[in-house]
């Protein structure tokens, strides 16, 4: 720290030792503490150690401790109360006073302005992004923090910085990620204040070719539209994002049309889960399970010609009890089968799109808290924290050299002879 007035006669550790001699001898009170329990101590030596630095710069600015004379001008002047909240709660502080000095004392240990300690602003974002809304803040951590609640003006400042970060996110530069899989999906919230309608908030996120997971992007799409979709695909284009080797898709016709004009030779896959849940629509409740179980042998075979003859089965055995079954299962099949020809290590996270679906649960209970947004940029903001909260806890995938050349043939393969089941074709085409 820098020293105030003349040169000082003593080191910056004997004014603190002085400060603290006087300290303990003029303002502690052990049996006050006793069953206070670990908090009061915290409380109680937070409060000791910041007065102790405050008093230290007192005497270092004049050039004498307590009851010392000196040739500087000025004298303290006893104390103002002040109120800080730290991690251990709220502390009541005495801070010093001078009169009379040439200059002004600018105290480095808790500057003028501050009222809640640092690590305590930068956990509030946290908070938010768990869930808290603004107005709970204060109910929320008011016994944790021996009733010092937040301010108004700590929550902006918080939900200021989750803005700020959400900002940098999504103009930083993708030109150095090369993604192996594009996960695409989307999920519907209340956005609109006062609307009670649902607008859709899409999503990707990606596995690189280190084996790690990341959030690239989040767009506002009504209803999923092509132009909704192509939105975001077109701002991962135009922030650097290359092509990945795999898109991996819910089957949304917007999306697939957004896909085909901005990455227009990109392999897709579509998510397994997905077509699942189209088909089961189709059969009546009480048929569902062995119909799921037809679809498992065809999404979880030992490998594609194992899957393609599943699929044969599956016609063959359902075509005339739930034609309309049938007939959703056969469009669009080869894409749901693209994942076979990628590494049998993957196939367990690309198969579908559940990665976002659990984390979308996850955001959703976060969100239902706040109900609904004033803004778009709120309702965004919460997601990304959500989901990049939740981030920490996807799990990657292993990538070595042999699984990188795998891949990189496996698209090659598949970009030259794409994936065909004829029994599906030809189901259509006798439809």
């Amino acid at each position: 720290m820098a020293r105030y007035g003349k040169k000082a006669r003593k080191s910056r550790r004997d004014w603190v030792a002085d400060a603290l001699a006087h300290q303990l001898r003029e303002d502690v009170d052990l049996e006050s503490l006793q069953g206070g329990g670990l908090e009061v101590f915290a409380r109680q030596g937070a409060r000791l150690l910041l007065e102790v630095s405050m008093a230290a710069e007192v005497s270092e600015f004049l050039g004498r401790a307590h009851y010392e004379r000196g040739d500087a001008q000025g004298y303290r002047n006893g104390h103002r109360r002040r109120k800080l909240t730290c991690g251990s709660g709220q502390i009541e502080l005495k801070v010093p006073k001078i009169t009379g000095a040439n200059g002004k004392l600018s105290l480095q240990t808790v500057p003028a302005w501050q009222r809640t300690s640092p690590e305590i602003e930068r956990v509030l974002p946290l908070l938010y992004a768990e869930g808290l809304s603004t107005r709970d803040f204060k109910r929320a951590l008011g016994d944790f923090w021996n009733g010092a609640g937040l301010s108004r003006s700590a929550a902006s400042r918080a939900n200021k910085e989750l803005y700020r970060q959400f900002a940098a996110w999504k103009r930083r530069d993708l030109s150095k990620r090369k993604v192996l899989y594009l996960f695409l999906d989307g999920y519907y919230e209340r956005v609109r204040f006062g609307s009670k309608g649902k607008e859709g908030i899409l999503v990707a996120h990606a596995i690189l070719e280190d084996g790690s997971r990341e959030l690239m992007g989040i767009v506002l799409g009504p209803r999923e539209s092509e132009d909704a979709w192509r939105r975001l695909l077109e701002d991962l284009d135009r922030r650097g994002l290359k092509p990945p080797c795999l898109a991996i898709i819910d089957g949304n016709k917007g999306l697939i049309k957004a896909l085909k004009t901005v990455w227009p030779n990109v392999l897709r896959h579509r998510c397994t889960a997905h077509k699942t849940r189209n088909v089961l629509d189709c059969v009546p409740r009480k048929h569902q399970a062995r119909v799921k179980k037809a679809l498992g042998e065809i999404f979880h075979a030992p490998d594609l010609a194992t899957a393609r003859r599943a699929v044969d089965s599956f016609l063959a055995a359902f075509g005339e009890e739930f034609p309309t079954a049938c007939e959703t299962l056969a469009r669009d099949i080869d894409a749901c089968l693209s994942f076979y020809k990628f590494p049998e290590a993957h196939w367990k996270r690309i198969r579908t799109s559940n990665a976002l679906e659990r984390a979308f649960k996850e955001v959703r209970r976060r969100t239902r808290v706040a109900e609904h947004f004033p803004n778009e940029r709120s309702a965004l903001t919460l997601v990304w924290a959500c989901l990049e909260t939740d981030r920490m806890k996807w799990r990657g995938v292993r990538v070595d050299l042999k699984i990188l050349k795998a891949i990189d043939d496996a698209a090659r393969e598949l970009a030259a002879k794409p994936i065909r089941i004829d029994s599906a074709r030809k189901y259509l085409k006798a439809g």
